[in-house]
């Protein structure tokens, strides 16, 4: 996106994982389409380049964002600030397991640790109504989910197949009408819950 191109440039070169550009397109349009999209979770802020995206798009989003590494907080709060979006877009130093609300959101975006992404699913899904979008990045991992030969490194390995179960799990799941999007970005599912 290229308003925030230097936050990307700066990610980058940090080695800090961020979206790739087309999947980061791809939820903008997403979000564009879906103007019912008004209050979103973001579980992963690292330094803030999705929730700034997301938050540009309408004037009537607001993001709350979980984020664990106090490094990263210190980033995005300051990414965030500097753009004037701090009075819509919250960043909250929490693991994403014990992060509790009374609202409800309309779009969740998951792109925090990737083996943990069912347990996410069900911990968020008291936070969300008949209706409410769940969008997951990465699920092909670098092409590793499909390929493992492509990787040697054991826990990647042990990370790629529990995102595997994950995807052949939850693409039977009927309490969701199922999107997936293998070939933008690093994959990309979309759930809608319908029950």
């Amino acid at each position: 996106m290229k308003q925030f191109k230097e936050i990307e440039e700066k990610a980058h070169a940090k080695h800090v994982p961020i979206m790739k550009e087309e999947g980061i397109e791809f939820l903008s349009s997403f979000i564009m389409n879906h103007p019912e999209i008004m209050k979103i979770l973001e579980a992963g802020t690292a330094v803030g380049y999705s929730a700034l995206t997301m938050a540009s798009i309408r004037e009537n989003i607001t993001i709350d964002t979980l984020e664990i590494n106090e490094e990263m907080i210190s980033i995005a709060k300051k990414n965030i600030k500097e753009r004037e979006m701090d009075d819509r877009i919250f960043v909250h130093q929490i693991d994403a397991m014990l992060y509790q609300s009374a609202q409800y959101y309309d779009l969740f975006f998951i792109d925090a640790a990737k083996s943990q992404y069912y347990k996410y699913l069900e911990h968020f899904l008291p936070m969300s109504y008949v209706g409410s979008y769940f969008v997951f990045d990465n699920m092909n991992f670098h092409g590793i989910v499909d390929d493992p030969e492509l990787s040697h490194n054991r826990s990647t390995l042990q990370m790629t197949r529990k995102l595997k179960r994950f995807r052949e799990k939850i693409l039977k799941d009927e309490r969701f009408e199922h999107e997936f999007h293998p070939e933008i970005g690093d994959g990309i599912l979309v759930l809608k819950r319908i029950k």
